[in-house]
């Protein structure tokens, strides 16, 4: 490898301060807790095989798909353009976002990053706001976004302070300087701000956010949006986030623009029900996302820009191809020790991590990145992680190996012709590891190791080798060393005494794991598969009673399950004790581009596994009770229930195709939260800052609801 740009940006990311810390910290907390969860899922490993069967499926039949998903998104009155590169796909926003006027609103998109969107909309002059807080944040900082889907983990709060104290005017608290502190010649280090001091400061800063993009939420007139997945069966536009600035970028602009790699196509509605389960586990260690947008409506603005940028290159490489398989969940670069000692701006791209040494050199060619797929320890902890089944470890041996063979790795080859000559000959293997016992004090110092040593400490040489264990334990072993000239130590140095060498044999048995029966392990996490089901059908209430209270950790949901429609009426006037009409609006009233107190819907199914609440809606700017309210307040009937996201999407299907349901389904599950600075949760982000749940064994309409009549 010659002297690359990410070796150097590397090096200077491993000597900035705390940089290491923030990165590590943050992704230690979700490792955590994603592993926490996985134990919980017992049919986790084949939900895994499951997705990486769909989305190779998916990629097998490409072209097929394609055709259908444009003639679906055509069919419903949707402009679509495929943009080969990122000229293209840009000049095709711009052009969209100019017709317009006004300014520009965008959800996170990893897509528009990779094509340096927002660089293009600028230089024509339109303005564009970045509505995800990571993304706000990052923007404002003038940088990039370093974590797939935590784009601002390399920042600390005093970082976001300063951020914000420049770009918005927020003050300062008083135990932040208004520059960051040089780090101290001595090892002294001042005392840690106590962690509640942190956590508050995270809350009061996101909530600022939150007010000033409210103002720019109300007055865009273009959103601009990636996709999470594209079905080809049914045109339907999917979005994950927990905030609610995606469901605001779709709702409330006049013009939807959405940007998405052609990899994201998904063959079937149902493959969602796969997809789904892995998705938020692996992002964001939640069992569901807060919201999913299910989008197949006849939208009077769309416009779906599909990019290619190399991705049919790399569908048709029979060796890589399975990295187009990827949903973009950022668990792989969670656990690698490369990305937590560099953070993600050493890469050079939009994507980092273990998949982005492998993405970047696709998409940008081996020339820009040849150091990336060398960028990793190998430890196959990415492989392990990766929801949909991708061995990212083997694909990065896979590149390295072409990076040799076109001769962009010429330093090693020396190292590795000497390397391979030795391991070639036994007698040559012998004397070297003779020799490193002599020449280890001395070995740092060559050209050759130098790079290795400045990181790493070479192994202490063993007091003895397996050769020479092996030439004490066996006859032949003693012969094999007779050819090599060596010696082998004296037979009983391991175990002097007879009796005890007798009974090692036994003691390793004793200490080895126990053969497991072929199939048992699956046969169990099945078995408590089915016990889960078995306990949400017998009590589907309790179950979805339970899951929706864990989205409210210090009291942000609240349930009641109430037998007649007197006592829902009553919950519902408690509630609204003191509002103002004015300040609450019922699912079918006309919104106004506004805030509200309240808003009241009903809900077209719970998921009793999630929490979850199903909307299902006309228009997508309905969605304001839901959305541009403090509390969103929900009346269902217990026939609403569902057990878990498959029966969820055959009612789905069902429904639609007995036309009892729209064309807009939204899963709410909890109210909106963020944790984009120092992993601290904090709720409300853009949508509720609380959700209530009133579930009524006698029907009722949520207009019925509240205490007033449509003339007071």
């Amino acid at each position: 490898m010659s002297e690359k740009p990410f070796r150097r940006v590397a090096a200077a990311k491993v000597a900035e301060p705390e940089l290491g810390d923030k990165v590590h910290r943050a992704t230690v907390r979700t490792v955590e807790k994603r592993a926490h969860l996985v134990a919980e899922i017992p049919d986790w490993e084949s939900l895994r095989r499951r997705a990486r069967e769909l989305r190779l499926d998916a990629l097998d039949r490409r072209e097929k798909l394609l055709d259908r998903l444009v003639r679906r998104l055509e069919e419903r009155g949707a402009s679509v353009t495929v943009a080969h590169s990122s000229e293209e796909a840009c000049v095709a926003i711009v052009r969209l976002a100019r017709h317009t006027g006004g300014e520009v609103i965008k959800s996170k998109s990893m897509a528009s990053e990779e094509i340096g969107l927002n660089a293009a909309l600028e230089a024509a002059g339109v303005t564009v706001t970045e509505t995800d807080l990571g993304e706000w944040i990052v923007q404002q900082a003038r940088q990039a976004p370093s974590h797939i889907t935590a784009p601002a983990i390399h920042l600390s709060v005093e970082d976001v302070a300063r951020i914000f104290h420049e770009r918005a005017g927020i003050p300062l608290p008083d135990w932040i300087p208004p520059h960051p502190s040089p780090p101290p010649a001595t090892s002294y280090r001042p005392p840690a701000t106590p962690e509640p001091v942190r956590q508050s400061l995270a809350r009061d800063l996101s909530l600022a956010a939150r007010g000033i993009l409210r103002e720019r939420f109300l007055a865009a007139r273009t959103g601009i949006t990636g996709a999470n997945f594209l079905v080809a069966e049914s045109g339907t536009v999917v979005l994950l986030e927990n905030e609610g600035n995606i469901r605001l970028t779709t709702c409330l602009p006049r013009r939807h623009i959405v940007l998405a790699g052609v990899e994201k196509l998904v063959a079937r509605d149902e493959d969602l029900a796969v997809l789904l389960r892995l998705l938020p586990v692996s992002a964001t260690a939640q069992r569901q996302s807060c919201y999913v947008s299910l989008l197949a409506d006849r939208h009077p603005d769309l416009h779906v820009v599909l990019l290619d940028r190399g991705r049919t290159a790399l569908a048709a490489d029979r060796e890589q191809r399975d990295l187009l398989t990827c949903i973009r969940c950022g668990a792989c670069l969670n656990v690698c020790p490369v990305y937590r000692c560099v953070g993600g701006h050493a890469y050079g791209g939009a994507y980092a991590g273990p998949i982005g040494a492998l993405l970047l050199p696709h998409f940008d060619g081996l020339e820009r990145h040849p150091d990336l797929p060398f960028a990793s320890s190998l430890c196959g902890a990415c492989s392990e992680t990766c929801p949909v089944g991708i061995p990212l470890h083997e694909r990065l041996l896979e590149l390295r190996a072409r990076l040799v063979e076109r001769g962009f790795a010429r330093d090693l080859g020396w190292t590795m012709r000497r390397a391979a000559s030795a391991m070639r000959s036994p007698s040559r293997i012998a004397r070297a590891l003779s020799l490193y016992r002599l020449v280890r004090p001395l070995v740092g110092g060559l050209p050759v190791a130098r790079r290795w040593t400045a990181g790493r400490a070479l192994p202490r040489p063993a007091r003895e080798t397996f050769r020479q264990w092996w030439a004490r334990r066996t006859d032949r072993g003693r012969s094999q060393f007779s050819v090599l000239g060596q010696q082998p130590e004296p037979a009983g140095t391991l175990n002097r005494n007879p009796e005890s060498a007798a009974a090692q044999p036994r003691a390793e048995a004793r200490g080895s794991v126990p053969e497991v029966p072929r199939g048992s392990e699956t046969e169990n996490r099945e078995l408590k598969t089915e016990n889960r089901v078995r306990r949400i059908a017998q009590n589907p209430i309790d179950a979805f009673a339970s899951r929706f209270a864990d989205l409210g950790p210090a009291g942000e949901t609240a349930f009641h399950h109430v037998a007649t429609a007197a006592e829902a009426t009553a919950i519902a006037g408690e509630l609204l004790r003191g509002a103002e009409r004015r300040s609450v609006i019922v699912e079918g009233e006309e919104p106004e581009r506004r805030e509200y107190a309240f808003g009241v819907t009903g809900a077209a199914a719970l998921i009793a596994d999630t929490g979850g609440v199903v909307l299902d809606l006309r228009r997508r700017d309905l969605a304001v009770p839901s959305l541009l309210v403090d509390t969103h307040v929900v009346v269902a009937h217990p026939s609403r229930l569902v057990a878990d996201l498959p029966a969820f999407f055959r009612m789905r299907a069902e429904k639609r195709v007995r036309g009892d349901w729209y064309d807009v389904q939204v899963l709410v599950t909890g109210p909106s939260r963020t944790a984009d600075i120092e992993k601290t949760l904090v709720i409300p982000a853009h949508g509720p800052r609380r959700m209530v749940v009133i579930l009524c064994d006698e029907p009722l309409q949520p207009g019925n609801l509240v205490p007033w009549t449509d003339s007071g």
